[in-house]
């Protein structure tokens, strides 16, 4: 069989190849987008406690929810009231205190001096009896003249009338008293005071006293009872005579001169500090204390102990047979006993 017949078998077994067709594509249909998975609505929150308040705020959960819990702390007014009571009242008595010490912040604005003349005998006795205001007696002019002069100051606000100066003198006691009067309160600004400056015979005995003041002697030889309790005490070449007292509550004690050889002599005060000076020769017996101090002598045979961590205590006796006692007290404050 030649080539072309079987090319021709081959040709006429095979089928006829048929056409492929190819379909256009037809429309999609579009994919919607995937959707949020949605979560259930939480119930809300229940709080431990029943809720007396809800303001808004943040709490874990989906969205803005309620905060539960106490309402905000409202600050009462009523410790500021408290506070500024306190300070008016410190404040009014800081103002009070100036005016008990005769202290004013614009000055003294009115002063009113009056002069008051005595003849007296040998050995007078001289007594004041001050409220607020300075004592200040010295020796001098003849041994039979007492001259007072008292000046009552007042500030703004203050009347020197307020103050009433009496005097009084009894010829057979040979004494001269002096009282100072008050005739309204002391006010928050202002309180009138009486100073006095006096001149006495060298031997006149005196019997001082002031509530607020300073009390000052310069040359007076006599027996002497001096007190102030808010001031200082001080007795400038002195001699004390018999039983003598220089006291104060809350002040210093300065004493210079001599004491007798006999007699009890008190120098004492709650707090200040207590100065004696005394001449070398002097002879007398010595007890001095003080709770919170030192003590120092420069007499030998006073002899310091401290009985405890803060306070002092001194005896002894200064010279051949001594009868003259002296005593010297503070609460607070240093005690030194000096020679001159």
């Amino acid at each position: 069989m030649s080539n072309q017949e079987i090319g021709r078998i081959g040709t006429e077994e095979r089928p006829p190849e048929q056409p492929q067709i190819i379909e256009a594509p037809g429309p999609t249909t579009p994919i919607p987008p995937p959707q949020p998975v949605r979560q259930a609505a939480q119930p809300p929150i229940t709080p431990p406690y029943t809720p007396y308040y809800v303001r808004p705020g943040y709490y874990p959960g989906p969205g803005w929810q309620p905060v539960y819990g106490p309402p905000p702390r409202r600050h009462s007014p009523w410790p500021w009231i408290i506070l500024a009571v306190v300070l008016i009242l410190a404040f009014t008595g800081v103002l009070s205190m100036f005016a008990a010490i005769g202290y004013n912040f614009a000055g003294y604005t009115s002063s009113s001096p009056e002069t008051r003349y005595f003849t007296v005998t040998a050995n007078p006795t001289v007594v004041i009896n001050n409220d607020i205001g300075s004592i200040q007696v010295r020796a001098g002019g003849t041994g039979s003249n007492i001259t007072v002069l008292a000046t009552k100051h007042a500030a703004f606000g203050g009347n020197v009338n307020d103050v009433q100066v009496s005097y009084n003198q009894a010829i057979e006691a040979n004494t001269i008293t002096i009282n100072v009067d008050r005739t309204t309160n002391a006010n928050f600004f202002n309180s009138p005071s009486v100073d006095f400056d006096v001149t006495v015979p060298s031997n006149a005995a005196l019997e001082l006293k002031t509530n607020t003041g300073g009390i000052n002697v310069f040359g007076v030889a006599g027996r002497m009872s001096l007190t102030s309790n808010t001031g200082s005490v001080d007795v400038s070449d002195g001699v004390l005579t018999s039983s003598s007292t220089l006291n104060s509550n809350t002040g210093s004690i300065t004493f210079n001169g001599s004491i007798g050889k006999t007699g009890a002599y008190q120098f004492t005060t709650n707090t200040g500090s207590v100065n004696v000076t005394l001449p070398a020769n002097s002879v007398f017996h010595v007890d001095a204390t003080t709770d919170t101090g030192s003590i120092t002598s420069d007499f030998p045979g006073v002899t310091v102990n401290h009985p405890n961590f803060t306070g002092a205590v001194a005896h002894g006796d200064v010279g051949s047979s001594p009868q003259a006692m002296v005593t010297l007290r503070t609460n607070t404050g240093s005690i030194n006993v000096h020679q001159s």
